[in-house]
């Protein structure tokens, strides 16, 4: 009898079955596939990423690989805003949650899975969870309505069946556990994004940057192998006219949202991969925990590739989920006192804004004339850009930053007009536009 069954060993299997192994629990935690491999994802971390693996003391492996930087620059139809999250907000994000803010660092990088997976793997392992690779669950068992095992084959054929007090789900989107419970989605929000992205060798640009134009947007960062992912998406409806020409459209895309790294990328980089993508990327929510069971990550909660969330959502849940169960499995809690605290945090307000902002985001509609206004506003404010960055990476509050009160003073305090900036010479020209596919 294990204290636990984690069914997925990525982002958010391996972390919670590694701190649960910390704490002195009995873990098994399985997974389909044999590491180190890949598995589709923006793979980016944002400072609160970085900082829970300062946290679990693994930061520094992902970094003797992995190149990081402390600023980020975002690019709204030609409006520069680079800046850092600052350290108090993180903190503050932090307390709020966990209850310390130990280990906060204010860097950003980006982890090939194939990468970062194993770290995690080899922690939990290290830890005492006992990993098994390539074994694939068939089944769950479930006594008197309540989830007590699992039933699985090994790579050999081999059946096995095992028992736990709980069983995780972190087996992402397309969860195993969730379809087997028939566990419903709600809030489902089916406007997102498609997404290309593959690598470059040849250039060097020192920090993340992400760049929307329209209804059209890229990134390029620096990753593992000296090389960066380079990444374009836009409205889902827009995917099939693309498809037709990946390559051309995606070098097309780059073109149209930043000529400037559309020039580099075509003179000076090396393509290294292929050109990888993902078109349904609809947003749901699912029930937390059940009897005997509890979802993290992906698999309670799929969101839109736009702010590049996942990862460091996964280390939340990962840390949150540990907390609440290592109560419950020591006698400190009921298992419903200690699932109510765990959803009492997942499911706060802020969480609930934050939701809604990424899938609004993910609906790709050119930004109104107001906002860019406030785009332009914001560059006369240091202090508000960085927590303008803040609030898009989910580490300070939606609701506070575009509360009525702070736009106003940010527009008072706006020191530069929107003179000199292309996009407001001609608004309603330039948005018809940005309306019209360019891939069709």
């Amino acid at each position: 009898m294990y204290d636990a069954i984690v069914i997925g060993a990525r982002c958010a299997g391996a972390s919670t079955a590694m701190l649960l192994a910390r704490q002195g629990h009995r873990v098994l935690v399985v997974d389909r596939a044999s590491f180190p491999s890949d598995v589709i994802s923006t793979h980016f971390l944002w400072p609160h990423g970085m900082s829970y693996l300062n946290r679990w003391g693994l930061l520094d492996q992902v970094l003797a690989v992995t190149p990081s930087y402390s600023t980020m620059k975002l690019v709204n139809d030609g409006i520069e805003l680079t800046g850092s999250v600052p350290a108090e907000l993180l903190r503050e994000y932090f307390r709020d949650l966990h209850g310390d803010d130990s280990g906060v660092v204010q860097s950003y990088a980006s982890v090939r899975r194939l990468v970062l997976d194993q770290i995690l793997v080899e922690a939990a392992a290290k830890a005492g969870a006992e990993v098994r690779t390539n074994f694939a669950v068939r089944e769950l068992l479930v006594s008197d309505g309540r989830v007590v095992g699992i039933r699985g084959r090994t790579l050999d054929g081999e059946l096995v069946e095992e028992r736990a007090r709980i069983v995780v789900g972190a087996d992402g989107r397309n969860s195993f556990v969730a379809r087997t419970l028939n566990l419903p989605k709600y809030d489902e929000r089916p406007r997102c994004t498609f997404a290309y992205w593959t690598y470059y060798s040849g250039f060097d640009l020192g920090l993340g940057q992400i760049h929307r134009r329209g209804r059209l947007a890229c990134a390029v960062v620096p990753t593992n192998f000296e090389q960066n992912m380079t990444l374009v998406w836009g409205p889902s409806e827009w995917s099939r006219d693309f498809r037709r020409d990946v390559p051309g459209n995606f070098q097309r895309a780059l073109d149209f949202v930043s000529p400037e790294l559309g020039e580099v990328v075509r003179t000076r980089g090396t393509r290294m991969e292929r050109i990888y993508g993902t078109l349904d990327q609809a947003a749901f929510l699912r029930p937390l925990h059940g009897p005997g069971w509890v979802l993290v990550g992906d698999a309670e909660c799929f969101k839109d590739q736009c702010t590049a969330i996942g990862m460091t959502h996964a280390f939340r849940d990962a840390e949150l989920t540990s907390a609440a169960l290592h109560r419950w499995l020591t006698g400190e809690a009921t298992i419903d006192e200690a699932m109510t605290t765990y959803e009492t945090r997942r499911r706060s307000q802020n969480a609930a804004a934050y939701y809604d902002y990424v899938c609004t985001l993910a609906e790709m509609r050119p930004y109104r004339h107001d906002e860019l206004q406030l785009f332009v506003a914001l560059r006369g404010n240091q202090q508000e850009i960085d927590r303008f960055i803040a609030t898009h990476a989910d580490i300070a509050p939606v609701s506070e930053f575009f509360q009525a009160s702070n736009l106003f003073q940010l527009n008072d305090a706006a020191k530069e007009s929107s003179a000199g900036y292309a996009i407001f010479e001609d608004f309603a020209a330039t948005s018809r536009m940005y309306q019209q596919n360019p891939f069709a």
